[in-house]
């Protein structure tokens, strides 16, 4: 009696693991093939090509320009993240349930520094991600924070407990320990029309995001919310579910091709710059563009958005920087760099903006009141990227002429170096950590500020990603489409995302 029970609890997993399978698979497809298909056969003939012909504003960029925007963009469904949250509840409930009634399972206490301890059995095939899942729900702390520990030792996620540790496992209570950890990741976005996800921790590719019909220029995260929002050539903006890798909304932007984005989820705004040398602001709930904001004279190439006090700045190929009252629509203050401006970054609680331009020079500026602090010169070409340190008084900036430059704003001098090798398109800062992830067209590059060590080096969206394995692993994950897989934009996570309120 109790082994037909047991077979047909299992069987009900089997089914609801099914069901989470299928509909992820569904949502996960990528929503413009006939352009990929296009952009496919147009590469083939370009090869074919005698050389000279068929280059830039050819007759292939012609055809393939029918095909680069939808006719109409469907906004997927908004329930997507609930449906698949419950179906995963639904699974890992019916899973406790064959724990329970496994006659060979064995109860255990997991314990937490703080003090918070829970009991449950767990079966004889229970790995060590499954048991993270419960603890997940238990402790209201989300997967990725958790770190599982048996008699000293770190619990790997495809292991059995019962099979790795069944000595421990058999000892006085608590069995387990539990930690909250921060784990290092990062989105990035590229030409090839994908997102990828990648754990810094072991530095793998975690997952393959599809569904843009051109490059992806510019990604922004709110990693607390576990949701991000992207923008393309193919003049969509696509918001993203981190937690189930599907594509949950995609905003149509006519002619508003986002070369730049922010986002606050909370608020469900996004600001956007672009091509059009105009700002817009877009309610993601709505699918709407709410407010637009003109006065630049050039392509708009960075966006700084603080909702909590209504203001953004922005930094345009005109050689200015603008700060923006949000309610008011209007430009509260103009900084002339000078020289085309690539990139920009704001401490909003220090009232300070550092900008960088086309001709390699950084400028430092007093956001009350419209000041130069100083002027940074030492890049030889454009300057792409750029991170503000005010606390430290520190700037980390990025550029095409392949060097990454530690900056002190207090005497204005360079004090290192990082030799990355290939031109940084893109950066992102952990200054708790000492950690800068720098993206280029070739490779992303892990580097140790204070050692100026470069510690990891992956292969950017050339990057297939992991390969199948027995525990289940992703299988790879190869580039969907375009000539070249530049990494164009990425945001790792940082302590600053990190909740520490709990525990």
């Amino acid at each position: 009696m109790e082994s037909s029970q047991s077979t047909q609890h299992f069987g009900e997993l089997e089914k609801l693991e099914k069901s989470y399978s299928d509909l992820a698979q569904k949502l996960h497809k990528p929503t413009n093939v006939k352009y990929t298909l296009m952009w496919e056969f147009g590469t083939i003939l370009q090869n074919c090509l005698p050389r000279g012909v068929g280059q830039e504003s050819s007759w292939i960029d012609c055809f393939r320009s029918l095909f680069r925007k939808e006719k109409e963009c469907k906004l997927c469904s908004a329930t997507a993240r609930q449906e698949l949250g419950h179906l995963r509840r639904q699974a890992n409930r019916q899973r406790w349930i064959c724990w329970e009634s496994d006659a060979s399972g064995i109860e255990v206490e997991v314990a937490m520094l703080s003090g918070r301890s829970w009991k449950f059995i767990i079966g004889d095939t229970a790995k060590g991600a499954e048991v993270k899942e419960r603890l997940a729900e238990l402790s209201g702390i989300h997967y990725t924070e958790l770190s599982l520990l048996c008699d000293g030792t770190q619990v790997q996620d495809s292991e059995v407990l019962l099979s790795s540790y069944m000595e421990p496992l058999r000892k006085q209570p608590p069995q387990l320990q539990l930690l909250r950890i921060f784990r290092p990741f990062a989105l990035s976005c590229s030409t090839d029309c994908t997102l990828k996800m990648w754990d810094l921790e072991k530095g793998t590719c975690a997952n393959t995001f599809r569904g843009h019909g051109d490059g992806v220029m510019s990604v922004a995260v709110d990693w607390k919310s576990r949701y991000a929002v992207s923008g393309s050539h193919d003049c969509t903006l696509r918001v993203w579910d981190l937690d189930h890798g599907i594509c949950v909304q995609a905003i149509p932007v006519a002619e508003h091709a986002a070369f730049c984005i922010e986002f606050d989820h909370a608020a469900h705004r996004i600001l956007t710059g672009s091509w059009d040398k105009n700002l817009k602001l877009w309610d993601s709930e709505l699918a709407a563009c709410v407010a637009t904001f003109t006065g630049h004279a050039g392509i708009v190439k960075a966006v700084r958005l603080h909702w909590a006090s209504r203001r953004a700045i922005s930094g345009s190929s005109d050689g200015t920087l603008k700060l923006w009252n949000i309610e008011d629509e209007a430009c509260a203050m103009t900084f002339e760099h000078g020289e085309e401006v690539w990139s920009a970054d704001v401490d909003w609680a220090y009232s300070r903006v550092i900008s960088g331009a086309m001709d390699g020079t950084l400028v430092f500026w007093n956001l009350k009141t419209g000041a130069r602090l100083a002027s940074l010169a030492g890049h030889t070409d454009a300057v792409s990227c750029v991170a503000l340190r005010c606390p430290e008084g520190k700037a980390l900036s990025g550029a095409w002429d392949r060097t990454v430059r530690l900056w002190d704003l207090q005497d204005a001098v360079c004090l290192a170096i990082l030799q990355n090798g290939y031109a940084v398109t893109t950066m992102s800062v952990d200054w708790v950590h000492h950690t800068a992830l720098v993206g280029s067209q070739e490779a992303m590059k892990v580097w140790n500020i204070e050692t100026c060590n470069c510690e990891q080096v992956l292969g950017g969206h050339l990057d297939n990603g992991p390969k199948a394995d027995s525990a289940g692993g992703s299988p790879a994950t190869p580039v969907s489409v375009g000539h070249n897989e530049a990494v164009s934009c990425l945001v790792m996570n940082s302590p600053d995302s990190f909740c520490s309120a709990a525990d």
